[in-house]
């Protein structure tokens, strides 16, 4: 029995070292704010002076220090977010997470993000000063790798430590501008939705699609009743190869660990309208959700630089800052920059497809793709002269017959963002900025622009295509005849930019850009209810904008287009065959004056019976596979009004009913007695208690919290949270038959920048700076910014030193 006693203490005392060397090992990790380290590279000391934020200001006597001093403290920071978004966008996941990641891998490799990375970087001059500034970066960066400490999710995962190099760099930029997913989901929805239902289904949807102006003829076929029928079939098939890729990248974008941005909102008030007499920027970038957050602030200061910013991992320059002169943000444009391209194969040849009047070769090269605990998969990636021909990189699209070609923008120049967004970093005043922001090329970008000259701009920045006249962008293009082929570019000139204007303001939250003088620019632009919302706020005779009352709209819940919409659903609903409960709902609803706060009822309503409606309304004609693509569509969002005012659309009748014809009256009754049970069956009866902070909420996922007991440690929240589909305060999700809305992106910052005094902005993350679980600021403004608070963004020293953490010297 003593025997026994001894060694179950001595089982004890050695579980308790455990657990303390264990604790000891993990506290030991946490980045390091304070002290002195030797590195070699530098030429100089450098300060690192953290904030109460854990925001690293740098200090240097030289840019080549500053940066490498940079790499290295960005990367104790996000080293693990730097390694996922580089094996990302080289579809390298495989190797250390396994064979779930294949159809990511198999997508991103076909993608040939490392191939245009290397024609890029050829392209430049690598003794430029943005080239040299990447270099030193990525040197810091590689020194860390080398002698900082190795993150907790590395000894998990069991990932290796490779270098850095430029190509990564360059491939995590093209990731991140990966936006031409609107093209497949618009283009897969619109396309089937004609081909198989008819223009007069498509018109109640999709309004103006297509414009009287794109016939999509070729030449002056079809002729015969019988080209005619070909080409009936021909547009079928280009509907199902569509939906097909649209459904696939669906799948795949649900379970990237860090999804790229998806819109925005950003707006700059002229000093004649606010209290300080000079311009205030406000800018939120939205993106989905993730852990840690998808920007990471830094102020960098040497002679000839000075600027506050927000950067993505693994990238040397600000994709949004200011300096003590001037500020700007960033919204995406949506402008239509992919095209997709149906080949005719070669029947004798299959690396080959038909161009004008000969059989041209594709350009052909096998990719190995190595799989954890797995043989290696071998995938041949194909291009041709329009594009990466697509189909193997979907299992579902792999056996069509015709190769499908992506061409995109930022395929066909060689990108210079790095140029861009180093020279507005040292911008002056506005004429200084859009200089920088003429080379841009893809994605397309909004620069709202401010300075403390007073000036407020906003350039629309991007190669825009010119596309033959016949050419309907939304469509499928015919690569076979060269008649669908882009022709040229338009001039900087002619994209949509406005300076200075005289009602002393400028906005773009992803809405289409009127027309500027030489038409509208093709895009997948979001529903204007955003745009509505701000033109509301700030299109009055106010003078005294402040930073504070600036932050009240960047905060803003409230819709300006869902209570007219109730109106018209009022005015038509079959009140007569309403529940009780349904009725009450009813009543409640229809006072709504589109707020969503966390108290609000009415926004539970609303959504669970608009799901329904599109349920009842839509998947009869659409089916299973195809109606996920409906849900979430832009173009549906931006037809929504205009499809409730059409009580003739053939939508509302039920194909699956011979007997009868359903009508809109009919099918909104359904539809509300429908979600007013599945709302009792999930809050109960009692609808004081149907709070909108009840159901919607935000989780921030980590990578390693995919993997099921890790999540409780990895992820914040999940936290309630205001806000809505299209608020201000954009927190949108997907809608389902759950009844809760678990937000899937929205703001990823919000900044705003009084130019009166630049040196103090304010600004809040969703969550933290540190990559790191058990830093104090991993998720130290979590609930600020779920609550809409900020904090500040401080260019002073003296104001740094006030609030500092610690001070980190880095020497020779």
């Amino acid at each position: 029995m003593r025997i026994l006693k001894r060694l179950f203490a001595t089982l004890f005392i050695l579980l308790l070292l455990a657990i303390a060397g264990g604790y000891l090992y993990l506290n030991w990790l946490k980045p390091k704010y304070s002290g002195e380290l030797k590195l070699t590279g530098l030429a100089a000391p450098v300060e690192v002076i953290y904030d109460d934020y854990a925001v690293p200001h740098i200090y240097a006597q030289n840019e080549s220090d500053l940066f490498y001093a940079f790499g290295y403290v960005h990367a104790q920071e996000r080293l693990f977010q730097m390694e996922v978004l580089r094996r990302l966008a080289d579809g390298r996941l495989s190797e250390v997470f396994g064979a779930a990641a294949l159809p990511t891998d198999k997508f991103f490799r076909t993608l040939s993000f490392r191939e245009y990375a290397k024609s890029t970087i050829a392209s430049r001059d690598p003794k430029s000063t943005q080239m040299q500034a990447a270099q030193a970066y990525l040197n810091g960066i590689n020194a860390y790798l080398k002698n900082g400490k190795t993150p907790i999710e590395f000894t998990l995962a069991g990932i290796p430590k490779n270098e850095f190099t430029l190509e990564d760099m360059e491939m995590i930029v093209g990731y991140m501008g990966y936006t031409f997913e609107g093209a497949f989901k618009t283009e897969a929805l619109a396309t089937y939705i004609k081909n198989t239902l008819g223009d007069d289904y498509l018109a109640d949807i999709m309004q103006n699609w297509p414009d009287e102006k794109y016939t999509n003829k070729v030449a002056a076929w079809p002729k015969t009743d019988l080209e005619k029928s070909e080409l009936a079939q021909q547009n079928k098939e280009n509907a199902l190869v569509l939906a097909s890729l649209s459904q696939a990248l669906r799948s795949i974008n649900s379970t990237l660990p860090y999804p790229p941005m998806h819109g925005s909102n950003g707006w700059v008030v002229a000093g004649s309208k606010t209290k300080s007499g000079k311009p205030i920027l406000s800018n939120d970038t939205h993106i989905a959700f993730s852990q840690p957050s998808v920007w990471y602030e830094a102020h960098l200061e040497c002679p000839g630089l000075k600027v506050y910013g927000n950067f993505l991992a693994a990238t040397p320059i600000p994709a949004l800052g200011h300096n003590e002169f001037g500020g700007w943000g960033l919204t995406m444009f949506e402008n239509d920059e992919a095209d997709f391209f149906r080949e005719k194969p070669n029947p004798d040849n299959p690396n080959q497809v038909w161009y004008k009047d000969h059989w041209e070769d594709m350009e052909v090269r096998k990719e190995v793709i190595k799989v954890k605990d797995a043989a290696d998969i071998e995938l041949m990636v194909k291009k041709s002269r329009h594009g990466i021909i697509l189909n193997e990189a979907f299992e579902d699209v792999a056996e069509e017959k015709d190769p499908i070609a992506l061409w995109w923008v930022y395929y066909q120049i060689p990108s210079r963002h790095m140029e861009v967004f180093y020279n507005i970093s040292k911008a002056h005043n506005a004429n200084e900025a859009r200089e920088a922001v003429k080379p841009l090329t893809a994605p397309g970008l909004n620069f709202m622009w401010g300075d403390v000259e007073g000036n407020i701009a906003w350039w629309a920045a991007g190669k825009l295509p010119i596309r033959p006249a016949h050419v309907n962008p939304n469509l499928i293009l015919d690569g076979s005849t060269g008649l669908d082929d882009p022709t040229g570019w338009y001039d900087f000139d002619l994209n949509p930019q406005i300076l200075n204007p005289e009602r002393g303001f400028l906005y773009t939250a992803n809405n289409q850009p009127d027309d500027m003088g030489n038409g509208l620019v093709p895009g997948y632009y979001v529903p204007s209810d955003r745009a509505h919302r701000i033109e509301q706020l700030l299109d009055n005779d106010r003078k005294d904008w402040t930073v504070e009352n600036m932050r009240a709209t960047i905060n803003d819940v409230t819709s300006s287009t869902y209570p007219g919409l109730i109106a018209v659903m009022d005015s038509v609903i079959d009140k007569k065959n309403l529940s009780v409960n349904a009725k009450n709902a009813w009543d409640i609803l229809k006072k709504w004056d589109g707020k969503h706060e966390l108290d609000n009822i009415e926004p539970a309503i609303y959504y669970r019976l608009l799901l329904s409606i599109y349920e009842h309304a839509f998947k009869d004609e659409l089916g299973e596979k195809m109606f996920p693509e409906f849900e979430h569509n832009v173009g549906v969002k931006r037809n929504t009004a205009a499809f409730f005012k059409n009580k003739n659309s053939r939508w509302w009748d039920d194909v699956n009913t011979k007997d009868k014809v359903e009508t809109e009256s009919a099918i909104l009754a359904i539809a509300l007695n429908e979600s007013v049970e599945k709302l009792i069956a999930r809050l109960g009866n009692d609808m004081s208690k149907w709070k909108w902070g009840s159901v919607h909420s935000i989780e921030h996922k980590h990578p390693m919290g995919m993997v099921k007991g890790l999540d409780k440690i990895f992820n914040v929240g999940p936290i309630p949270v205001n806000g809505g589909r299209e608020t201000v305060n954009n927190l949108d999700f997907w809608m389902d038959s759950t009844g809760t809305y678990k937000v899937v992106y929205g703001p990823a910052l919000r900044r705003i920048i009084d130019f009166a005094n630049p040196e103090t902005a304010q600004s809040v993350l969703p969550t933290g700076q540190s990559g790191y679980f058990l830093s104090d600021h991993y998720a130290d403004q979590a609930k600020m910014f779920a609550t809409g608070g900020s904090r500040h963004e401080l260019l002073n020293r003296s104001d740094i030193e006030k609030v500092s953490i610690g001070k980190l010297t880095l020497k020779p």
